[in-house]
This record gives structure tokens, C-alpha cells and sequence, in this order.
């Protein structure tokens, strides 16, 4: 083996707790029966008490023996007896055997054990590439114990996940051994805290690896794609083996892309292509023929709810079924484009549920779905997925699809690209008047960008981001509907409330409960920082002070804090005859920030949730 390649992630585990470490097969221990919660974890519905995977690595494939012990420990842990083992099931490279499980139950004080019935293990096709092997404990209820099990076989021994140590729920001991027979040079990729933080010292011929207390991967803050970036270990072949021979990485990105790109070019039909790109409308201006294509492409072609980065039909059969993978709406759109004289690209990507992409390893199944990207002659390039069209907001491609990298699918050296993020902005005017006999408030937001939430119910798209400023509840008696108008999405609405002559009304920051959520506790981040989407906000809180009140302001109440990040937080309060205007502006300029501004991060966020929690007090005289 080769040098360790180290990738560190979140893991909050400070408490020490152990069990006997063993796994006779039938026979759990003492400590296994009478455990009923978690100390690191006191929410876990099931916990995995033992874990032990064994791998043989062999020069042409590999071997793994896996075991497993898990807890029940509520209703909602019953869920855990479902177990779905996926493999590659493709000219059948993978396999998984062996399988035997468990249910043991203490029924009386003695130990009912109650076996899996092989008939009752399932293989299930789950697309054209991968299958799982399905099974369901039986007698399963709260303080039940499953074990379980099987060893998979696979011919992929380049790029191997190979073993977990962090799941969806708590793991007390998890073990992986490793016996490498290969001729070749392996890295060892180890993500983790705790992982890098144990064996960091130790020499690159680790062959074993144990963590104890780990939680949930759904425990990780700031990631896009937690189990991802969970505590788990990847190998990977020094050298890309074709031909016979061995080449380099980016030799051997250059082979993968030019073999998928043939793919692309058999499924083109240019004549036909060509015709309908004849019948798009040209506009006053490039971007309004780009919007003439988006159009055509969303009403005539649906996406099969498929993602793929090879084309299953031609442009001419596509539109003649209408329906197709992400691969054969983006090879049209991207086709459409070119026709009619635009510069577009096919870009490869891997989308953020699918797992952040490793440029150094040239593993094609890394990605699983492809975009377009056009270049519009102001050099602006545009992120477009054909599955994904957005009509009105044409220049915010699918949030799915910022991961960091992708790669042009084209003939030649492999070329990545950084995908970035555009800046999405949230304006918001909350006018109230105070009359006689109740309070009248007049809303008015605007938005852009990925504040935008089409699946959204339309009386809920205003209370997702912002609270009301008033510390009292309204009841909406008019509303209108979400528009699109000047390159945003518009709602307003009229609320009532009939809370008059109230001694004092207090009005708080509509974003201290969205600031909130932005706690910063890693005691050792080693991994970037992922935020969601940059954004601005930029709200006014408006309202003419009735008589006989006052406004009680505090000379600390205004704000004001940048860092050299970008980042920038301002409140204030303003009063002119008689009339208050309450501000807040908020900037967070990027979606990703490296590991070494963690501290900054934390610093900023910790003092401007301090701000937001002061309130602008109206009282009677």
C-alpha cells in the first residue's frame, strides 16, 4: 500500500461507552439483553451493537464477510428489521450470499431465538445496474435483538466503498480488517474524525480499524450529503488497469470520458435535430430564444424520474415517447442549443444525494447524471438540466447539482469545471397600523433563486424563511397568489389583529429563528463548510407610532458586523416624524467555505444570533 489520503469529518463523541466486544453467532452477552438506551445517543430508536467486516483483496476482486448485531429499542427502531443489501448486479460482478440472521427475544428471562427462513430472502431489480437482496426479521418488537450475516463477492476492485464504521443510527464497536493479496499499490482513503484522529500515527500497512461510541451520520451539520462524508474507509488503486497495461489518472479520465462520449454521439440525430430547431422562434435577443428552447424542450419531453449518464434513446425516438432519462433530455436540449448557433456543453456531475466527486480517481460510476451548460455571449454561463427546466428562473440551475465539480463530455483531456452558485436575494415589507379597534398588517415579499420552493403549499412560502416582526399572532384575511414579475417571485397579503391598547407590543428580528439553526460545536473540523446556497436578505419593518405610545430605543440595538469572508450582518432603527423604519441585512456571499475559515464562521454567526435577539419595545407614556 501506498500513502494514506486523509479526508476529515464530524463526529461528536465525547463520552465513553463499551460493551463486551464479541459475536457468537446466537448467543448475544448481558450487556447486549439488557441495554435499553444509548448513553451518546438518548434518542436512538436502535442502535448497532457489534459490527465486524472482514476483506480479502485479491489481484482480480475481493471478498467481504460481514457481521452484524443490532438493538431495538422503540417502535420506530422497528423499522431497523428491514434489511436491503444492494449490489452491482450487472454481468453479474457482484454477489451476495451466505445470508443467515437472527431475532432473539427474552421471553421470561430465557432467550427465544427465531432463525430468518432463506425462503423469505428476495432479490430485487433495482435499475439496470444494481440489485438488493431483501429480508425481514421475524417476531421483531421493542427489545428485540437482529443479527445477520453474508458475504459479498465483487469483481470492482478499483474503486472500493469498503466499509462503513457511521450509519443512520448509533454504532457502539465497528471493526474492519483488511487482507490485501493484490500484486499493486492501494490508497487508503479514511473519512472521518475519529478515524484520522486514532490511526494519523499509525504506518500505511494498517490492517485493522476500530471505532467504538460512534453517532448517527444524520448527526453531521454543514454537508451536503451526510452518509458521504460519514466515518467510513474507501480503497482505491494507485494506477487505472486497461488494455492490458496501466496509464495515469487523468490518462484514464480522458479514456472514460471519450468511451461515454461515443455513447452520446450515436444517439444524435442532426438532421431531425436540426428541423425542429427551425420551428423554435427566434427572440429579440439571445436569452429570449434560449427561453423559446427551454420551452420547447418542457412541454414536449418528461423526465422518467431516471438519472443516468448515458442515453438510452435517440433525439428522434425521445420525442417521439416523450419520456426519458436525464441523459437523453440533456443530449436534446444540448442539441437544440447548438442548432440554433449557441455554445453549450454536456457536463457530467454527480448530484449531492449521490456523493461529492473525487477528481484523482478516475471511477465513472462516481457520477450519476449529466446537465447542460450555455455560454451566452456575455461570457454568463447558464446551468441547465433538461429533467429539471425552471421557465422563469433560467439562470438558477437544480440545487442538487452545486457539488462541487463536473466534467465536460467531449473528445480530448478530461476538462472539470467548478460548478458555482449564483447569489439568490429575499426582500420582505411588513407595514403595520395600529387603528382603533385592531392592527393591520400589509406584507409583501419578493424572492429569487433557491428561496423559490415550486413544491411548496402557497399560504406556507412566506412563513418557511422569515417570522412576522410583531410578537403577536395575526389572522390573514387577504392574500394573493405567488406571481413572477421583474425577475422574482412576488406574494403579498393583509393579516388583522384585534389586540388593541395593549400596554407595550414588542418587535422582534423576522431572523432570529431562522439564525438559529446556525450552530457551530465541531471541536476538530477538518472539512469543509456546506452551506445550502449563498443568499441575501434585506427586510424593512414599518409602522407610524400610534398615539399615546412611545419607542423605547436602545443605543445597542444597532448592529453592524463584515468579516473578511464576505459576510455581512446590519441592523438599526430609524425614526422620522413619527414614522419607524426597522432594518436587517443580511449577506452570506458563498455555499461552500474551506475548512480553515470554521473558526471565522462560528465567530460571526455566534455574535450576529446575539443581535437578533434584541427586540424594539412601543409602550404607552
Amino acid at each position: 500500500m501506498k500513502s494514506t489520503i486523509t479526508i476529515f469529518l464530524l463526529l461528536i463523541s465525547t463520552l465513553s461507552f463499551s460493551q463486551k466486544n464479541d459475536f457468537k453467532f446466537g448467543k448475544p452477552s448481558e450487556d447486549n439483553i439488557s441495554l435499553i438506551s444509548v448513553p451518546f445517543d438518548k434518542n436512538a430508536d436502535a442502535v448497532i451493537l457489534y459490527e465486524e467486516g472482514t476483506m480479502d483483496l485479491l489481484p482480480a476482486n475481493y471478498r467481504l464477510e460481514v457481521k452484524r448485531r443490532i438493538k431495538i429499542l422503540t417502535e420506530e427502531g422497528v423499522k431497523q428489521s428491514i434489511i436491503k443489501l444492494n449490489y452491482y448486479s450487472k454481468n453479474k460482478d457482484e454477489s451476495i450470499s451466505g445470508i443467515k440472521g437472527n431475532t432473539i427475544n427474552n421471553v421470561n428471562g430465557e432467550m427465544v431465538i427465531t432463525p430468518i427462513d432463506s425462503k423469505e430472502v428476495f432479490d430485487v431489480n433495482i435499475n439496470e445496474l444494481y440489485s438488493a437482496k431483501t429480508f425481514t426479521f421475524p417476531n421483531v418488537k421493542v427489545g428485540s435483538i437482529i443479527e445477520y450475516t453474508y458475504v459479498k463477492n465483487s469483481q470492482h476492485n478499483f474503486s472500493i466503498d469498503a466499509w462503513n464504521f457511521q450509519h443512520d443510527i448509533p454504532t457502539i464497536f465497528s471493526e474492519f480488517n483488511l487482507n490485501n493479496s493484490t500484486y499493486g499499490g492501494y490508497s487508503i482513503i479514511t473519512i472521518g474524525d475519529d478515524l484520522n484522529t486514532k490511526y494519523r500515527s499509525k504506518k500505511d500497512n494498517t490492517s485493522k480499524w476500530i471505532l467504538n461510541n460512534i453517532k448517527s451520520f444524520n448527526d453531521l451539520k454543514y454537508v451536503y450529503n451526510p452518509e458521504d462524508q460519514s466515518e467510513r474507509i474507501k480503497l482505491q488503486a494507485d494506477n487505472y488497469h486497461t488494455d492490458g497495461g496501466t496509464k495515469n489518472t487523468f490518462e484514464a479520465w480522458k479514456k472514460l470520458i471519450n468511451d461515454l462520449n461515443n455513447e452520446y454521439i450515436s444517439n444524435r440525430n442532426n438532421s431531425f435535430v436540426k428541423d425542429i430547431a427551425k420551428s423554435i422562434p427566434d427572440g429579440k435577443d439571445e436569452e429570449e430564444t434560449l427561453k423559446n428552447i427551454i420551452n420547447y424542450v418542457d412541454s414536449n419531453v418528461k423526465w422518467n424520474h431516471f438519472y443516468s449518464i448515458v442515453p438510452r434513446l435517440t433525439n428522434r425516438a425521445l420525442v417521439s415517447e416523450k419520456l426519458g432519462n436525464t441523459a437523453d433530455l440533456n443530449l436534446l436540449l444540448n442539441e437544440l442549443l447548438l442548432a440554433k448557433g449557441f455554445k453549450s456543453h454536456l457536463v457530467l456531475y454527480s448530484t449531492r444525494d449521490h456523493g461529492q466527486l473525487r477528481i484523482g480517481y478516475p471511477f465513472i460510476n462516481q457520477f450519476n447524471s449529466v446537465m447542460t451548460v450555455v455560454e451566452l455571449k456575455n461570457g454568463l454561463p447558464i446551468i441547465l438540466d433538461a429533467s429539471k427546466l425552471n421557465r422563469e428562473q433560467i439562470n438558477y440551475g437544480p440545487l442538487e447539482a452545486f457539488n462541487y465539480y463536473g466534467v465536460i463530455l467531449k473528445k480530448g483531456d478530461a476538462n472539470f469545471v467548478k460548478l458555482a452558485q449564483r447569489l439568490s436575494s429575499y426582500e420582505s415589507v411588513m407595514n403595520y397600523q395600529f387603528l382603533k379597534d385592531k392592527i393591520i398588517l400589509n406584507r409583501q415579499d419578493s424572492f429569487n433563486g433557491y428561496f423559490y420552493n415550486k413544491n411548496a403549499q402557497d399560504e406556507d412560502v412566506l412563513k418557511y424563511y422569515l417570522t412576522e416582526s410583531l410578537d403577536t399572532q395575526f389572522d390573514i384575511d387577504d392574500q394573493t397568489k405567488l406571481t413572477y414579475k421583474s425577475d422574482k417571485y412576488v406574494k403579498s397579503y393583509k393579516s388583522e389583529n384585534k389586540i388593541v391598547n395593549a400596554p407595550f407590543y414588542t418587535f422582534i428580528s423576522p431572523l432570529r429563528e431562522f439564525l438559529k439553526q446556525y450552530t457551530f460545536d465541531d471541536k476538530n473540523r477538518e472539512r469543509n463548510i456546506e452551506f445550502n446556497f449563498p443568499y441575501l436578505f434585506n427586510i424593512n419593518t414599518k409602522f407610524k407610532i400610534p398615539e399615546g405610545y412611545e419607542i423605547v430605543l436602545d443605543d445597542k440595538f444597532k448592529a453592524h458586523h463584515k468579516s473578511d469572508l464576505g459576510l455581512e450582518y446590519y441592523q438599526d432603527v430609524k425614526l422620522k416624524d413619527n414614522q419607524v423604519t426597522i432594518i436587517y441585512q443580511f449577506i452570506l456571499p458563498e455555499g461552500v467555505f474551506e475548512v480553515n475559515k470554521y473558526g471565522k464562521l462560528k465567530s460571526f454567526f455566534d455574535q450576529i444570533r446575539v443581535e437578533s435577539n434584541k427586540e424594539v419595545l412601543m409602550k404607552k407614556k
